[in-house]
């Protein structure tokens, strides 16, 4: 039998570049479909929580450290005191690694991440990437939230593989509530954001909903990805990818106070966060594509 290489050899002449690209696509649809299978991310999860033989942890911190760039000066504790892959990934981070800005009226990053899209709310619709844009009440699961931000703006942030994982207040307030969205767990990479469209809003889904008296309102939507074992929230225990497959949320009667950069939850692997806001008044700072921020830095401005 033909080694793989040298049949796609001889096949290509009776190939056009349509087709060839037409295959290629089909492939990696196949591809993110498996991936995407939220029993998969479950099963990555529990082996990232499991206790292994202490050795074997600390190899794979290891390598997955000298892989991805992870700055271990800034890590609150040594690679060797970490009890499970997950203790690790969900890692707390030195005190001052994060200058949190204090000034009045502005809201910060909720977290480390680099500047994937932005912009402000068009006819109900958001950017996903250029040329690719979504439904706003499809990424809230509700038309009511949706239209309350429908003069507001948003901005789409990419935790990397490197980056601290944990999921901050942007600005100072009270959590009103939360809304669970299940769904898929495609890849947030750029092969996901390519071939499926309407990602953010078919991916597993966490929003907490933060209400500032000067700024507005805030919609933190945490979005899974393949890998990602659960997104858990520090305000309360509801938890991702354990089965549900309905929607469900919560608003509290009376609202948790929580402070500019006090953290709302964690990211057991992956993803993306895209931060939502109703205020057209308020403005974020000059961006680019790719720019990185770190949590706590200046990211709006009324």
């Amino acid at each position: 039998m033909p080694e793989p290489q040298s049949l796609i050899h001889r096949l290509r002449p009776a190939l056009t570049s349509s087709s060839l690209e037409g295959l290629t696509d089909a492939l990696t649809l196949t591809a993110l479909e498996a991936l995407s299978a939220p029993a998969f991310s479950q099963l990555i999860g529990r082996m990232a929580q499991a206790r292994v033989p202490r050795p074997l942890l600390l190899a794979a911190i290891r390598r997955y450290i000298a892989i991805f760039g992870v700055d271990e000066s800034e890590m609150a504790a040594s690679a060797e005191t970490f009890e499970t892959f997950d203790d690790f990934f969900t890692r707390e981070l030195r005190p001052g690694v994060h200058v949190v800005d204090r000034a009045p009226q502005i809201a910060v990053s909720p977290v480390d991440a680099r500047v994937m899209s932005w912009g402000r709310v068009s006819d109900g619709s958001i950017e996903q990437v250029k040329g690719k844009d979504y439904r706003l009440d499809e990424l809230l699961d509700s038309a009511t939230d949706a239209r309350r931000y429908a003069r507001g703006g948003f901005i789409t942030l990419y935790l990397s593989p490197r980056d601290y994982h944990r999921i901050h207040s942007p600005v100072d307030g009270g959590i009103s509530g939360y809304r669970y969205i299940p769904g898929r767990l495609y890849p947030v990479n750029g092969l996901g954001l390519k071939h499926v469209d309407r990602l953010f809003a078919v991916n597993e889904r966490l929003v907490t909903f933060v209400q500032s008296k000067e700024l507005g309102e805030f919609a933190v939507v945490k979005v899974g990805a393949t890998n990602v074992g659960m997104i858990t929230a520090s305000y309360h225990p509801v938890t991702t990818n354990v089965g549900r497959r309905t929607a469900y949320d919560e608003r509290f009667k009376r609202k948790i106070p929580i402070d500019r950069a006090e953290e709302v939850g964690r990211f057991h692997l992956g993803s993306t966060v895209v931060l939502v806001w109703d205020n057209p008044d308020l403005r974020l700072v000059p961006v680019v594509r790719d720019q990185v921020f770190r949590m706590g830095q200046r990211l709006l401005t009324l």
